[in-house]
Formats: structure tokens, C-alpha cells, sequence
């Protein structure tokens, strides 16, 4: 199978473990499977069964083996260790035919036996996240004024549109991976009140209590294990997670096409919100 890896670290630094006649021959990459579940439960007094307390995925461990071919080994072993250290962050670029992910994690260990019949290593990376990523995040809209400002110019004297006043206060954004949380900014063009996100399909909402001024922007995140919702005002970010109103849910991305819905308590015609989602893989 055609495949493409690539090591990162956090300076942007790269080394790439693709398959070539001169450079690094990768053998076998480990863990590019979903990660085990961690189920644990209690059993009930005098009873059958049991109950379940909490389930989990467990952390990511990634193990890529490669041997060493072709003329000045030691300068690529040395450009290897420069790349990847351990104790140190690393990204994991991976790329087939069908699918560009990344997953971020640290090196456990980094071992390369220098004096075997062949030039021989292995790489094992510790990812606290158990999530691949795609490359291209994927971005979904919503104003009441869209704007249509496109060239070149129309050669006619027809009357041609400027912006599109939208009737309709939806949003849909499609995710062709695994269940996620994601980001979602709310920009105000003008002063409005009390902004809600709806999710047509559960009927769970999102809603930030208070007054938002001209050029502010509201941006959350629901993502488990990063869930913040900041404030930036004149440049300066503030943290409002005090603002979430009670019976406001993380909002989460369903695998396929999700629906929202924007209000606000006033002038919603004023807030612009543009979705901001990454699909993720357990498995690839």
C-alpha cells in the first residue's frame, strides 16, 4: 500500500520515513488502529449484572520500525535524532490514497542499532490525544448578509448583486469522521444581546448571557479535554466561561450532516458565526 510518513517537531523541523531506495525503509507502523476502551464497572447487591461507571479511550502508542539503506547512514541517523528526541513533542503526518491526517504526541523512545548487518531502528510515540486529524479543517457559515462581491465585472448593464440577505437563521456542517467537539466563533458587527446556538437535530443548545459590543468576537471550544469560551475585546482575550447559561450543553459534532440554529435575545441579524471543524479518526 502506498503510504506517506512524516516526522515533525515543534520547530517545523521535518524528516520524512517514506519508503525510498536511498533514504529511510519503513517496515511496520503500529497503532494506527483505534486505541483500547477502558470500561470499568461495579457489580449491584444481590443482583445480577453489573453497572457501568465510565468508559474511555485509552492514549495512542505509535511504533514505527525502518531500516537504514543506501550512502551516508550516519549523516541521516544524525539528521533522524536531530528530528525526533525523546521526551519531545512530535507530529505525525500519515497519507494514503484516500485520507491526510496527523496526530500529535511524544517520543517515548527513539532507538537505532548501528552496528547489525542492517542499519535498524524504532520510534515509539506516545499520544496523550488518541485522535488522527485531518489536514484541512472544513468551515460552515451563517449571516443574514452573505456577501456576492465577485469579478470580473459583468459586461452588461444588468444589475448585478453586491450581497445575499439571508431569511434563514440554519447552518449545516458535514463530518465524515468520528463523533468530535469543535470550534465556533460568533463575531458581533453590531451591538446584540444573549447569543444562542441551537442543535435542530438533539434540541441542545449553547447560549452566552450578556451584551456583546460592536467587534467583539466570542469564540468556543467544545472539544473534550479543551473546552474554553474566550471573549476578545479590543484585542484583549478574557476567559467567560462564566457567562455559559445554565442548561447550555458542549455541543458536539455527529458523524454525517449537522443542523443549527442561530438566535439571540436582539438584533441577531448583527452576529456573523462561522463554524470551525476537523474531522477525527480513531482509526485510519
Amino acid at each position: 500500500m502506498f503510504f506517506q510518513l512524516i516526522l515533525e517537531n515543534s520547530t517545523g523541523e521535518q524528516i520524512d520515513m517514506t519508503t525510498t531506495a536511498n533514504r529511510y525503509m519503513t517496515s511496520e507502523i503500529d497503532g494506527l488502529y483505534p486505541p483500547a476502551g477502558t470500561i470499568s464497572t461495579s457489580t449491584y447487591a444481590g443482583m445480577d449484572g453489573s453497572y457501568l461507571n465510565n468508559a474511555f479511550i485509552e492514549k495512542r502508542n505509535i511504533v514505527i520500525s525502518f531500516e537504514m539503506r543506501g550512502v551516508n547512514i550516519e549523516n541521516r541517523r544524525h539528521a533522524l535524532y536531530r528530528v525526533v528526541k525523546p521526551s519531545r513533542y512530535i507530529k505525525i503526518l500519515y497519507k494514503t490514497a484516500n485520507i491526510d491526517v496527523f496526530a500529535e504526541g511524544y517520543v517515548e523512545t527513539c532507538t537505532v542499532d548501528n552496528f547489525g548487518g542492517k542499519v535498524s531502528g524504532q520510534i515509539s510515540i506516545i499520544c496523550p490525544d488518541p485522535y488522527f486529524y485531518s489536514t484541512s479543517p472544513i468551515h460552515a457559515y451563517y449571516s443574514q448578509i452573505a456577501g456576492a462581491f465577485v469579478f470580473p465585472f459583468p459586461q452588461s448593464d444588468e444589475p448585478f448583486p453586491l450581497g445575499i440577505y439571508s431569511m434563514t437563521d440554519n447552518i449545516e456542517i458535514r463530518n465524515d469522521g468520528d463523533e468530535t467537539g469543535f470550534t465556533i466563533q460568533i463575531e458581533a458587527l453590531d451591538v446584540a444581546r444573549t447569543p444562542t446556538i441551537y442543535n435542530a437535530d438533539t434540541g441542545e443548545y449553547l447560549q452566552i448571557k450578556g451584551d456583546l459590543q460592536k467587534g467583539d468576537v466570542i469564540t468556543i471550544t467544545t472539544k473534550t479535554g479543551n473546552k474554553t469560551v474566550t471573549l476578545t475585546r479590543n484585542g484583549v482575550d478574557s476567559n467567560i466561561i462564566n457567562r455559559l447559561v445554565a442548561g447550555s450543553t458542549w455541543l458536539m459534532l455527529s458523524q454525517g450532516l449537522n443542523s443549527f440554529h442561530v438566535t439571540a435575545v436582539s438584533n441577531v441579524k448583527s452576529i456573523r458565526v462561522t463554524l470551525i471543524h476537523t474531522n477525527s479518526f480513531l482509526g485510519v
